[in-house]
């Protein structure tokens, strides 16, 4: 299966969805991630990693405007 670019964002309410583009207005409040990966759920999964290791170090979660963004080799 071919890696490609994955926007995946948590809303407020804590559910996660995967498409479409990190300026999406759907995504203005929500926590925005761009993971390279195989599929929706495996993107989900590295976003939740993510997410995991920046609130166990306290450091803050990527926004709209300042989305996480993976390297995509």
């Amino acid at each position: 299966m071919e890696t490609r670019l994955w926007t995946v964002a948590r809303f407020p309410v804590g559910s996660w969805t995967t498409g479409g583009r990190p300026e999406d207005s759907d995504y203005e409040f929500s926590e925005v991630y761009q993971i390279p990966a195989e599929s929706r759920e495996k993107a989900t999964k590295k976003a939740q990693a993510v997410r995991s290791r920046l609130k166990k170090k306290g450091l803050p979660f990527p926004t709209q405007k300042e989305p996480y963004r993976e390297d995509f080799k």
